[in-house]
């Protein structure tokens, strides 16, 4: 795909305009960070975060060798379902090899051969398994499968990722926790549910949800008329797709917004609009009042 493959070669691009002489130093891969605030609305600290885990080594062998190891934005949290077997059976041992800081979920399901575990997991941690047989001298291979559908991340601990504003800036960063009476909570959380979504384009039909989410002719999903602050209403695929993007603050779209009522619907529409998007918090606006909620927003490059 076009678009996949223009945003691997902005990340190597990004890598390779920073000096090479020091690297230990923690400028080392700035430029790329910077593409990745810019063009995906990370935090600095979230960008670094991903950026860091792209090197295989501390010092690249080669040329080559850094390449392959570069990964673009999309790559880098693409979701994958890890089969459980060889040297990776259990989650505590994709845990230990790839370094996570969580135990991945497992997952069960039943294939051609039977029954078989899965773990969830993104792109960075699959690149560190992959290291990490090499680094052994495995001839095991393990199964990974994308999962193509909108990524989701929403912190417990900052605003990221919301439309229209950016974590980076000072009165969006959260406060030392001594200075609060309280700590702040940052809503919706990733596991909120029921959860309001803004949606726009055709997932603002009531034909089009009913058949997403398998709902039968006598239920029917009821959507409000509604408007989201922060974000602009572009287009990619030569016109084809709707794109919402980070705007201004004072920037609007209008649209509809709809609630979510379970994990297992909101897996349905993020399928529906693919790894091209994100879920990031945003205010909605109806006029029963407003409610913080989510909406997808596009990741790619726009016409």
């Amino acid at each position: 795909m076009d678009l996949l493959d223009e945003l691997d070669n902005l990340a190597i691009n990004a890598a390779y305009e920073e000096p090479e002489d020091d690297a230990t130093s923690p400028n080392e891969f700035k430029g790329m960070i910077k593409m990745w605030q810019d063009r995906f609305g990370y935090s600095y600290e979230k960008a670094a975060e991903l950026v860091s885990i792209t090197k295989s080594t501390k010092k690249p062998i080669s040329s080559s060798a850094t390449r392959q190891a570069i990964l673009s934005p999309l790559q880098a949290r693409t979701i994958y379902a890890l089969k459980l077997e060889g040297p990776l059976s259990t989650p505590q041992e994709v845990q230990k090899a790839a370094q996570l800081s969580r135990l991945p979920q497992i997952h069960h399901g039943t294939g051609e051969e039977g029954d078989a575990a899965f773990c969830k997991i993104d792109g960075q941690t699959k690149q560190c398994l992959e290291n990490w047989l090499s680094k052994e001298k495995s001839t095991f291979r393990p199964l990974f499968v994308p999962e193509g559908k909108a990524y989701k991340e929403l912190s417990d601990d900052s605003l990221y990722p919301t439309l229209g504003k950016d974590g980076t800036l000072p009165q969006y960063r959260p406060q030392d926790p001594h200075l609060l009476d309280k700590c702040p909570s940052y809503l919706p959380s990733q596991h909120t549910f029921p959860v309001w979504y803004f949606f726009y384009g055709t997932l603002a039909s009531v034909p089009k949800l009913r058949s997403l989410l398998g709902l039968s002719e006598n239920e029917t999903p009821v959507l409000h008329p509604a408007t989201v602050r922060g974000g602009r209403m572009r287009t990619w695929g030569t016109g084809k797709y709707n794109a919402l993007v980070y705007g201004r603050e004072t920037d609007s779209v209008q649209g509809s917004a709809f609630q979510v009522i379970s994990e297992e619907h909101e897996d349905s529409l993020r399928k529906y609009e693919t790894s091209a998007y994100e879920v990031v918090r945003c205010l909605i606006e109806m006029d029963e009042g407003s409610v913080e909620g989510c909406t997808f927003r596009f990741v790619g490059e726009t016409d």
